[in-house]
């Protein structure tokens, strides 16, 4: 019976703490200022822009040197392109936090 109830004390005391993270990151994040609007949408169009300008280059060096030769180009490529877009979203959260 006591174990019952001690599980009961710690589900209720997780579920507690969870709604309260819950209920500080609603109030955490601020709603975002045109101008920071304007930011995201200028950061993900440059990105969409490096974006194709790699898998152009990609395109090109696979017709000109064959694709064995240019795929550790195109891996690097898109782990650059993934990490402009992960610093643009970092941005857009941090503008939304702020």
């Amino acid at each position: 019976m006591e174990n019952t109830i001690n599980w009961k004390k710690e589900v209720f005391t997780r579920a507690l703490a969870i709604v309260a993270v819950c209920g500080f990151w609603s109030v955490a994040f601020a709603e975002e200022t045109a101008m920071e609007k304007a930011e995201t949408q200028v950061n993900e169009a440059v990105d969409t822009t490096k974006e194709t300008y790699r898998d152009m280059k990609d395109k090109v060096c696979e017709t000109v040197n064959g694709k064995v030769e240019c795929a550790a180009k195109k891996v690097a490529n898109k782990a650059r392109t993934l990490k402009d877009k992960t610093e643009t979203k970092a941005k857009e959260i941090k503008n939304k936090v702020d």
